[in-house]
């Protein structure tokens, strides 16, 4: 899944964006694990508040 889907701004410390990036395409496919995600913090990540929130949303709907 691209970044550019979801465009989460890119932060001097936030969520590895590999990660979230797989976490998205698994969560949209519908094949997520249930437990909640645990990005690790990584230099130049995603905004966190604005991962967090979008998984929530699609999550929730």
């Amino acid at each position: 899944m691209a970044p550019e889907i979801f465009g989460f701004e890119i932060v001097r410390r936030g969520y590895d964006r590999t990660q979230v990036d797989a976490y998205l395409a698994q969560l949209v496919a519908g094949t997520a694990p249930d437990a909640p995600p645990a990005f690790d913090i990584a230099r130049r990540g995603y905004d966190r508040a604005q991962v967090d929130a979008r998984i929530a949303e699609l999550q929730a709907g």
